[in-house]
């Protein structure tokens, strides 16, 4: 290094040029380590930056180091125009750092104007006193301009190196001896230098800035894969959000039908979360919502927020991002500043891709709280049923076994799902393979029988399902014991079949629906389907009056006791009765069938 450094010298005092001074020398320093800065950071206004830095170390050089070997008055032009382009340079690079585009193209057209300007006023108008000051106001008015667009883009931030660049800026002054000889040279050279400096401090700032973000986005993506619910997501992005922006308050307000509820919120009070909790979903609200892009308003803006709250909370700015899931708008990430600061184009789009990042997750949480209520539910449903379900695949493997199921068997779910039904049901009852449902049933939906698994006897609904996305088939049964309801039906048949009296039951057009044997024998017949197909009020009642009578009767009380009644036998003769009868109603109170208990009576009127 110290050979190349060499070399260079000697071909400078070869060349016969000056050596650079001090001022000189910091000024190719903070040129070197402005090039080593933009190999990290490759911003495009550093790019410009050094262009400008490079054309005012040229400007420098040409006025103490090579202006020997320049003809008059072209030395002075080089050393104006240097400066003029390296003035249009830098201030272009602070428009570029601040974003500001709509200043860009002026500068683009001015600077080249101010160039040609300023070599032609020392070629042509060497003496001119107003091209003179035309020239030295132009290039400070776009030094000045540069400087007034930094302040105003960092406004509201503490960043002490963006505040000294826009002051050392326009110091940068071409040399005329009339004004510029009377303050020391040295504090030029200070300016300069602090210039330089500041420039390479912001760059280190925005990169800082950027680590900042990153870390934040990798915050917020840990709390998203660790957390169980919603709420902690959103509380982890509002606190790095509020210590990256520095701003007073952050907080979340989540739309629940036509309100926006305050769910979380860092850096305000009690008593705002307590007055302004719920904000109903008016117009203004409405086009809020539908927006992508952050608004940055003021409390004195209509908004979600009442403006005496903010005022209480001391907060003058609200920054407002929409936070929006993949189907539908989630809510609003709100974020208050004490102060008034300019927000960049940049820092607003980081906003809002969190607020896309934080919408998906609460979608993506909230689906799944919905689903997961709905499992639950639907296990409750299942477990709630008071009869056996039991659902296995096309291999008898079962899938899913209810409560009812789980007490029969004295075992718990993990030890039945998965396992086959030969496994897990018992075979103490009678020997079966695959599944004792399925080889009761066959082919039926509706089976009912002795159960093979848990005695009695039970009605088994079979349905067939596919689980969605795969060929597989598999079996759902519904068992219900009918054990309680046999042995009734059974002791109501006994008492129907031994009861000495005749038992009938028809419906209102007297079509018989059944009877028991002693009603047959009664009437001569000989079995008692002989009997089911005659037609009890025009064949078997030999009086119509009667029949009348006992309609009206049971119409009105709904039974009917002791009537008498004549009917007609097999062989024609007739038989005297007395009935005993009750009507069965449906849900109408329309009559729907008639139950009657008829005493022979004949040889008891022949008696008497």
């Amino acid at each position: 290094m110290n050979a190349y450094l060499w070399s260079i010298w000697n071909t400078i005092v070869r060349f016969g040029l000056a050596r650079p001074s001090a001022s000189e020398l910091a000024l190719l320093i903070l040129l070197g380590a402005s090039v080593l800065a933009l190999r990290a950071f490759r911003e495009n206004y550093l790019k410009v930056w050094i262009v400008g830095w490079l054309a005012l170390v040229a400007s420098h050089l040409a006025e103490h180091c090579v202006a020997a070997k320049i003809p008059a008055p072209f030395d002075l032009v080089v050393v104006q125009t240097t400066f003029l382009l390296a003035a249009g340079l830098l201030a272009g690079a602070v428009l570029l750092y601040t974003r500001n585009r709509d200043l860009l193209l002026p500068l683009t057209v001015i600077t080249p104007l101010l160039v040609g300007l300023g070599g032609a006023r020392v070629l042509v108008w060497p003496d001119s006193l107003p091209l003179r000051v035309a020239v030295e106001v132009s290039y400070r008015f776009i030094l000045l301009t540069a400087s007034l667009a930094l302040l105003r883009a960092r406004r509201g931030r503490w960043e002490p190196s963006a505040w000294l660049l826009a002051l050392c800026l326009p110091l940068l002054h071409l040399s005329w001896p009339s004004f510029t000889d009377s303050i020391p040279g040295n504090a030029y050279l200070a300016a300069e230098i602090a210039l330089g400096v500041c420039m390479l401090l912001v760059v280190f700032e925005e990169a800082r800035a950027r680590t900042r973000q990153l870390r934040a986005v990798q915050a917020i993506t840990t709390s998203l894969l660790t957390a169980q619910q919603y709420g902690n997501v959103v509380q982890s992005a509002l606190e790095e959000l509020k210590k990256l922006t520095r701003v007073r308050a952050a907080w979340f307000r989540l739309r629940e039908g036509e309100q926006l509820v305050a769910t979380h919120a860092v850096g305000l009070s009690s008593d705002f979360l307590r007055d302004s909790g719920l904000t109903p979903v008016n117009e203004e609200i409405q086009k809020l919502l539908a927006q992508s892009a952050p608004q940055v308003t003021t409390r004195e803006t209509p908004g979600p927020e009442p403006e005496l709250c903010l005022e209480n909370e001391k907060i003058r700015q609200l920054i407002i991002v929409p936070v929006a899931g993949n189907k539908a708008p989630i809510g609003l990430l709100l974020l208050g500043d004490s102060g008034s600061r300019h927000w960049t184009s940049e820092e607003l789009d980081f906003l809002q891709a969190c607020a896309k990042q934080l919408g998906i997750a609460v979608e993506n949480f909230r689906l799944l709280e919905q689903n997961l209520r709905s499992q639950r539910q639907w296990i409750n449903t299942f477990d709630s049923i008071h009869d056996i379900i039991l659902a296995h695949d096309a291999d008898y493997r079962i899938i899913k076994a209810n409560q009812v199921l789980l007490e029969q068997l004295g075992a718990a779910a993990a030890d039945v799902v998965g396992k086959t039904c030969e496994a897990a049901l018992p075979h103490t009852l009678g020997q079966w393979t695959g599944c004792p449902y399925c080889a009761m049933g066959g082919d039926e939906e509706f089976t009912e029988g002795a159960d093979p698994c848990f005695g009695g006897f039970s009605v088994v609904s079979t349905s067939s399902y596919t689980e969605q996305g795969s060929p597989q088939k598999g079996t759902i049964h519904v068992v219900r014991d009918v054990t309680e309801r046999r042995s009734a039906e059974e002791r109501y048949r006994l008492l129907f079949e031994q009861v000495q009296e005749g038992v009938y039951v028809a419906d209102p057009e007297g079509k018989l629906i059944d009877c028991n044997d002693a009603f047959v024998h009664m009437l001569g017949y000989s079995n008692r389907d002989e009997l089911l197909v005659l037609n009890l009020d025009m064949e078997i009642c030999a009086d119509p009056a009667q029949r009348d009578a006992f309609r009206r009767e049971i119409e009105t009380h709904n039974l009917v006791r002791n009537f008498e009644v004549t009917l007609r036998r097999k062989d024609g003769t007739l038989l005297l009765a007395v009935e005993s009868s009750f009507a069965k109603r449906n849900a109408t109170g329309k009559i729907e069938r008639y139950q009657g208990f008829v005493l022979d009576m004949t040889e008891k009127r022949r008696a008497e």
